[in-house]
């Protein structure tokens, strides 16, 4: 019997969540942030759930206001919005040629005021500010403008992260607008002033945790759940249909915490919108080893319940957990073979260096669509992500309960799992297919003998593993017990050089696309140069992105090396325990 068949999901009381949090933004830091940190915890503690708020300083940037005026302040009938980190400037402003740049490039473009095509992504903005430009406007592709953060930075910097910083001040405009100025600038020079003001520094953030204790007192594993609160203005669809939905898993999972064998977090994390995910990162970097130790998954929600949203997709789903995650797509939704998607660098996917293994059942817009756009990320793919139009209305409280259900089926069934559904021979062969790409793209280039050695063993021990886990649902405890450990450390072993540069304990920076779509290209971020390789022969930058390759080759040999030891020992020690008369 599924725990679900003694929960009900109230339509109401998700109506009512998404009501109060329509009359409170939460773009702003301080009193509507702190009222929606008070409001979770409230509910929490009326459905007698375990809560502790955390509290701690955060990097963070919130844009206060811009304007983009012809060079005497006359008004140019275009509007525009700034954007988090982006630099500000001069209470006067910067007066300059506005000058279009239909191909991004800003390697002359130092100094100036430019034009550019697209989403303000922080890659572009690291670029133009490496390059020297004073300002930036972006044409966003809709008719509505799409409020972004501009720093690569993945949480609060360390010291050695500052460089990469925005130096450059940024605005988007809406795309009849941003029309309206190429016609301009196809007329003759155009002068114009830019002025921007983001307010960037230290603020008090708030992380409330709601703990559901398994019915298990010999285990300290959990399940993570996570869901931002703070916003972009009102965000009804992202996230305060996320929100609601913690809520009312917490209080349905409460109710029944009998029947859950494993704990259960729930985390609303804030810094998503301000601080890029500086929320799940503070607590990935605070409770590292208990997460190394004890979190057997991690499931961000992040805009269900959108309005029209009915297509699932498997996103920010690693490969252990893959089968797990489009399997429980289809018990509920009848939706077989979803899309699956791998974690990319956005999302508060802050665990993947730790080795937590990620799933997400997101809801989408269907394809044919009119509302769904391909640049937006969030709210289902709808054209009002990121913007002011993204209000109470957008939101449908049936599509939000039944992806409350599918949190909690999950949830339940993690918690509750004899053998974890982690499958390893799923990680190794994506990882011998890589190595196998790999390989041929480095021939003649780079020895690769030892890393196609080293992925042949892994699969196999992989496979073994997941085989010997297979055979042991209805094994004795101890050797589940030996199964479950393995498939954990396996994950903790292979994910940093699957899905890192810099290894288990920092965060790489979010190199980043809206799209949020990962594939094999996505994965051993430390090899992509290698697909290049071949391309740079002859080149100045060859025999510098081949002793890095070499280096980061040894690493993954290591990694593969590790995980394949995990195997082997979780598969024999399982085979060894003895059976109990």
């Amino acid at each position: 019997m599924s725990l679900l068949d003694e929960v009900h999901i109230d339509e109401g009381r998700l109506a009512a969540h998404l009501d109060w949090f329509a009359g409170v933004r939460r773009d702003t830091g301080g009193p509507g942030e702190d009222a929606a940190a008070g409001y979770i915890v409230a509910q929490l503690e009326e459905a007698g759930v375990e809560v502790r708020v955390h509290e701690f300083d955060a990097f963070l940037s919130y844009p206060r206001e811009a304007s983009l005026t012809e060079a005497d302040g006359a008004s140019l009938g275009v509007g525009c919005v700034t954007h988090s980190f982006a630099a500000s400037t001069p209470d006067a402003g910067l007066t300059g040629e506005l000058t279009y740049l239909p191909d991004a490039d800003f390697s002359q473009a130092a100094g100036k005021l430019v034009l550019v095509d697209g989403l303000c992504t922080p890659i572009t903005v690291l670029e133009a500010s490496r390059a020297g430009v004073a300002g930036v406007v972006f044409v966003n592709q809709g008719d509505v403008v799409h409020n972004m953060i501009a720093t690569t930075i993945w949480g609060t910097p360390s010291l050695d992260q500052l460089d990469r910083l925005p130096t450059v001040a940024a605005v988007s405009v809406s795309r009849p607008d941003g029309e309206r100025l190429k016609a301009r600038l196809a007329e003759g020079p155009l002068t114009v002033r830019l002025t921007t003001r983001v307010e960037t520094g230290w603020y008090r953030s708030k992380l409330p945790e709601a703990i559901i204790r398994g019915s298990d007192a010999d285990t300290d594993e959990f399940v993570l759940v996570g869901a931002h609160y703070c916003s972009w203005e009102i965000g009804i669809t992202d996230n305060a249909t996320g929100d609601a939905c913690l809520l009312e898993m917490a209080r349905a999972l409460q109710a029944q915490r009998h029947a859950l064998k494993r704990s259960v977090r729930l985390c609303w994390w804030p810094g998503h919108s301000h601080g890029r995910y500086s929320g799940s990162t503070w607590y990935a970097d605070n409770f590292f080893h208990d997460l190394a130790d004890n979190c057997v998954a991690y499931h961000n929600i992040d805009s269900p319940g959108v309005r029209g949203a009915t297509l699932y997709v498997a996103r920010h789903t690693t490969a252990e957990v893959e089968a797990f995650c489009t399997n429980l797509i289809g018990d509920m939704t009848g939706q077989t073979s979803p899309e699956v998607h791998r974690p990319s660098r956005a999302a508060d996917q802050s665990f993947l260096a730790n080795g937590v293994p990620a799933f997400s059942t997101y809801p989408f817009l269907p394809h044919e669509d009119p509302e769904r756009k391909p640049w937006t990320g969030g709210c289902g793919n709808a054209w009002w992500w990121h913007s002011s139009a993204d209000v109470r209305d957008k939101a449908d409280e049936a599509i939000l309960a039944l992806d409350t259900r599918i949190s909690i089926e999950g949830v339940a069934r993690l918690a509750n799992a004899r053998v974890l559904p982690i499958d390893p021979s799923r990680s190794a062969q994506e990882a011998a297919g890589f190595v196998a790409d790999f390989a041929a793209a480095t021939a003649g280039h780079l020895d690769t003998t030892a890393l196609q050695q080293a992925a042949d063993e892994l699969l196999a021990a992989a496979t073994a593993l997941a085989e010997r886990a297979r055979a042991a649902q209805d094994a004795e405890e101890a050797e589940t017990a030996a199964i479950n450990r393995g498939l954990m450390r396996f994950s903790r072993a292979l994910m940093p050089a699957v899905y890192t540069k810099g290894g288990r304990h920092v965060h790489d920076p979010a190199e980043w696309s809206p799209l949020m779509r990962n594939d094999r290209s996505s994965l051993f971020p430390s090899l992509g140069p290698g697909f290049a390789l071949a391309e740079l022969a002859g080149q100045h930058e060859y025999g510098f992105v081949k002793a890095g390759l070499v280096r980061q080759v040894n690493r993954v040999v290591d990694a593969f090396r590790e995980a394949t030891e995990v195997c082997r020992a979780a598969t024999a020690a399982s085979e060894a325990t003895p059976e109990v008369a």
